[in-house]
C-alpha cells in the first residue's frame, strides 16, 4: 500500500517507516564491510576493523546508538582514513533507525559528494531521497530521485528509485505522476516484486477523477494498468448517474481485456448500470408498512402520499408523477428487497419511506445509489450515504426547538429533568442536557422513574430535597431568601388566562401562588413540630420526555409538594387533548413541540386540513403531514428540468431550502437530514395554543 501525507494516521505511516527502514538493512546494513584492497591491513585498518565488527553485532541487536557512537569515533579519529565511506554509510542507516533523518541526510550526501567511486554510493543516493521522504521534503526527494536515475545503475536499483518517486507523488497528492513512476518501476522489477507495485498502482487509481483517469488511458490505453483505470473511470461515471458513458468504458474494459483479474466485477457493473439506464424520472416507489404490527402507521402515512400525489397530478403545468406502492409489512429483509425490486426492475427515481425498517432499506438503497426518503427516528439514518434523507419529527429537532425558546428567549438558565429510565426518556434526557449546556444554561436537579410506575412520589421528593432527611440548621441563621426570576412572567400569564374551571364551572387549582378563599381555622394549622421541610425549588423549568398518559399523573403530585411557579416542558407525545382533560389545572403554560399543528393559523396547514378531510372524511396527524410534505418536496423536484436522474434528484434534495411545508419550512443538511422549524405550542385553557413559527 502507498500513503498519502496525512496527520491524521500516524501510526499506519510509522509501521511503513519501520518496514522500509528493515528492507534497508537487509539490503545495506547487513552488506560486508569493504576492506582497502592492501595487503597486509594497516595497523589502522585493523583496528578499525575489529571495532566495526563489534558495530556490526550492535546492529544485530538493534542497539543502534552503541553502534552508531562506534563510526562516529571512527570519523572523529580518521576523517580521511580508508573506511570513512564505510562508516559514513553505516552510520547514516544508524541515524535512520533511531529517526534523526536530518543526520542521516549529512551522512549519505557527504558519502556521495566524496566519495563517488565508493561501493556503496548508490545505496546512499537512494537512501538520500529516503531521508526527504521522512522528513516530510517530498520535493526534494523527487528532485534527488530525478538526479540519481541520471547515473548508471542497475535495473533493480532503477526500480527502486522509481518505486520511491511513487511514494513521494502519492504523499503530496499528485496520483496521475505516482502511477507512472509506479509503472516505471513496475517494467524495471524483478518478477517477485511486480504483484506489490501494481497493488499500490490500483490502491492510486481509487483517488484518480475522471480528467487524470482519461489522461491516464491515452498513455496506457491497452496495457497495465488500462484494465483497472476503465474500471475506476466507469465507477465515476456511475457515480454521478452518467449511465452511457460508463457503459461505453465497460464494453472497452471487456473488449480489450477479455481475461482480466476484474472482469467478474466490470460485468456486475454493467448489469446494474443497465437496469439503472431504465430509470423512469417520473416514477416514485414508496415503501411503508400496510400489513403487520406497524400497519396503522403505513397506511395513515399513506394516505398522506396519496393526497399530495392527487394534488400534484391535478395541477395543468406539471408532468404527471406515478407512484409504485411496496409493502415492507414491518420487516427489514422485505423493505431491503422492496427498494432493489423498485431500484432495478420498476426504474423509480426515488423511493419515500420506509418507516419502522428504515436501515436496511437504506444501506440498499445506497448501494444502488437511489435517493431514499426515510420516514423515520433513527439516529443516524442519513449517515449511511449521501442517497439516503430524512424528513420526520427527530429527538434533536424537539430538543433544540425547546431550548432555544427556553433558553434563549425566555432566559431560562436553570433546569430540571424528571424521566423514565427506559431509551425514549433516556435519549431525550442526554439531549436536553447536551443542548442546554450548549446555550448556557444549567440542569441543578435530574432524577428517574421506573417505565411502569404510577406513583411519583419518591422521584419529586429526591428532585426538591423532601426524600432525605435534612441537617439541623442553628436557630440562629436564617434561611436565604429563594428567589425566582421566572415568577413575574407566570404570574402576569395566569393573570391574562384568568381562572380555569372545571367542568361544573368550580375553580380548579394551578400552578403558581396559592392564595386560600377563607383563612384557616388556628386548630388546623400545624404545630411547629408537626411541620413539614419546604421545598428546595432552584429550578426554574422542569423537562419531562414522556407520554400525555405519565404527565397527567405526575403534574398533579408537583402542586402537592408545593413545586410551584416552574414551567413543564415535554416532547411531542404531550400534545393530546387527553393531557388537558386529565389534569387542566396542572399543566397550564405547559411548552410542548410537535411536528404539526392541525389547528395552526397558517392558510396552507388549513387547506392541508380541509383537502385531506375532504377525501378521507377524517383529519390529519403528523404522520399523515410528515408523509404528505415528503411526497411534495420529491413531485416538485422530479418536474425540474435539471433533474434527470438519481444523481441529479440528489443533488436537487441537498439543495432545498426552506419548502414551505405543512410541516414547517424545511432543508435539508450536508448529510441529508431534515432542519426544520418545528411548532411550539402551549397549553392554555382548554387548548392548545402556537406560540412558534
Amino acid at each position: 500500500m502507498f500513503f498519502v501525507a496525512d496527520k491524521s494516521g500516524p501510526n499506519k505511516f510509522r509501521v511503513w517507516q519501520y518496514l522500509l527502514i528493515m528492507g534497508l538493512f537487509v539490503l545495506s546494513a547487513c552488506a560486508p564491510i569493504r576492506v582497502p584492497t592492501k595487503v597486509p591491513p594497516s595497523p589502522e585498518v585493523t583496528r578499525a576493523l575489529k571495532q566495526f565488527e563489534k558495530a556490526e553485532r550492535f546492529f544485530q541487536e538493534q542497539a543502534y546508538a552503541k553502534a552508531l557512537a562506534i563510526y562516529q569515533d571512527y570519523l572523529k579519529r580518521s576523517p580521511k582514513g580508508p573506511l570513512v565511506d564505510t562508516a559514513l554509510m553505516k552510520a547514516g542507516l544508524a541515524y535512520m533507525a533511531v529517526g534523526n533523518y536530518a543526520k542521516a541526510g549529512q551522512a549519505f550526501q557527504r558519502l556521495v559528494s566524496e566519495y563517488p567511486k565508493s561501493p556503496f554510493v548508490e545505496e546512499a543516493r537512494v537512501n538520500v531521497i529516503l531521508t526527504y521522504y521522512h522528513e516530510g521534503d517530498y520535493a526534494s526527494a523527487i528532485q534527488s530521485a530525478k538526479s540519481a536515475l541520471r547515473f548508471a545503475m542497475t535495473p533493480r536499483q532503477k526500480a527502486r528509485i522509481h518505486n520511491f518517486m511513487g511514494y513521494a507523488y502519492s504523499a503530496t497528492k499528485q496520483f496521475k505522476d505516482a502511477i507512472k513512476s509506479y509503472m516505471d518501476a513496475y517494467k524495471l522489477a524483478p518478477e517477485q516484486e511486480r504483484p506489490e507495485i501494481l497493488s499500490k498502482v490500483k490502491e492510486v487509481i481509487t483517488y484518480l477523477k475522471e480528467v487524470e483517469l482519461n489522461s491516464l488511458l491515452e498513455v496506457f490505453r491497452d496495457r497495465i494498468p488500462g484494465g483497472y483505470l476503465r474500471l475506476q473511470l466507469a465507477k465515476e461515471y456511475a457515480s454521478k448517474d452518467r449511465i452511457e458513458p460508463a457503459l461505453k468504458v465497460l464494453s472497452d474494459f471487456i473488449a480489450l481485456f477479455p481475461h482480466h483479474d476484474e472482469l467478474e466485477t466490470a460485468m456486475a457493473l454493467m448489469e446494474e448500470l443497465k437496469s439503472r439506464s431504465l430509470v423512469n424520472r417520473f416514477l416514485i416507489g414508496c415503501i411503508l408498512p400496510l400489513s403487520g404490527p406497524y400497519s396503522t402507521f403505513g397506511n395513515r402515512a399513506l394516505t398522506g402520499i396519496e393526497l399530495a400525489l392527487a394534488q400534484f397530478n391535478a395541477k395543468s403545468d406539471v408532468h404527471p408523477v406515478q407512484l409504485l406502492i411496496r409493502d415492507s409489512k414491518g420487516d427489514p429483509s422485505a423493505a431491503a428487497r422492496a427498494v432493489e425490486s423498485l431500484a432495478l426492475k420498476d426504474g423509480v427515481i426515488g423511493i419515500i419511506g420506509p418507516m419502522i425498517t428504515s436501515e436496511s432499506a437504506a444501506i440498499k438503497a445506497q448501494a444502488l445509489k437511489v435517493p431514499i426518503m426515510t420516514l423515520t427516528q433513527k439516529s443516524d439514518i442519513t449517515k449511511l450515504g449521501d442517497y439516503v434523507f430524512r424528513n420526520f419529527l427527530t429527538l434533536s429537532l424537539q430538543v433544540k426547538a425547546i431550548v432555544a425558546y427556553t433558553a434563549q428567549e425566555l432566559g431560562i438558565k436553570k433546569f430540571a429533568i424528571l424521566y423514565p429510565q427506559e431509551p425514549y426518556g433516556i435519549s431525550f434526557m442526554n439531549k436536553f442536557w447536551d443542548e442546554l449546556i450548549a446555550h448556557g444554561a444549567e440542569v441543578v436537579g435530574i432524577e428517574s422513574y421506573g417505565p411502569d410506575q404510577t406513583d411519583f412520589a419518591d422521584a419529586i421528593k429526591k428532585l426538591v430535597g423532601l426524600y432525605y432527611p435534612r441537617p439541623e440548621e442553628p436557630e440562629d441563621e436564617e434561611s436565604p431568601e429563594i428567589t425566582d426570576p421566572l415568577l413575574d412572567f407566570l404570574s402576569a400569564r395566569q393573570e391574562a388566562e384568568g381562572p380555569f374551571l372545571d367542568a361544573q364551572g368550580n375553580k380548579m387549582p394551578q400552578l403558581g401562588p396559592q392564595v386560600p378563599l377563607s383563612p384557616p381555622n388556628e386548630t388546623d394549622l400545624p404545630s411547629e413540630e408537626e411541620k413539614e421541610p419546604e421545598p428546595i425549588v432552584d429550578f426554574e423549568a422542569i423537562f419531562i420526555p414522556d407520554t400525555f398518559e405519565k404527565v397527567g399523573l405526575i403534574a398533579p403530585q408537583f402542586l402537592y409538594y408545593d413545586v410551584a411557579n416552574v414551567l413543564l416542558i415535554g416532547t411531542n407525545l404531550w400534545h393530546s387533548d387527553k393531557l388537558i382533560e386529565m389534569a387542566r389545572g396542572y399543566v397550564q403554560g405547559a411548552v410542548v413541540p410537535d411536528g404539526f399543528f392541525i389547528d395552526s393559523p397558517s392558510s396552507k396547514v388549513q387547506n392541508f386540513v380541509k383537502a385531506f378531510q375532504d377525501l378521507f372524511g377524517s383529519s390529519p396527524g403528523f404522520l399523515e403531514a410528515q408523509a404528505y410534505d415528503a411526497a411534495c418536496i420529491l413531485f416538485q423536484l422530479v418536474n425540474q428540468p435539471q433533474v434527470r436522474s438519481r444523481h441529479t434528484l440528489k443533488m436537487g434534495l441537498m439543495q432545498v431550502k426552506d419548502f414551505p411545508g405543512v410541516t414547517g419550512p424545511t432543508s435539508f443538511d450536508e448529510t441529508g437530514d431534515v432542519e426544520k422549524e418545528i411548532y411550539l405550542l402551549k397549553i392554555k385553557g382548554r387548548q392548545f395554543v402556537q406560540i412558534r413559527p
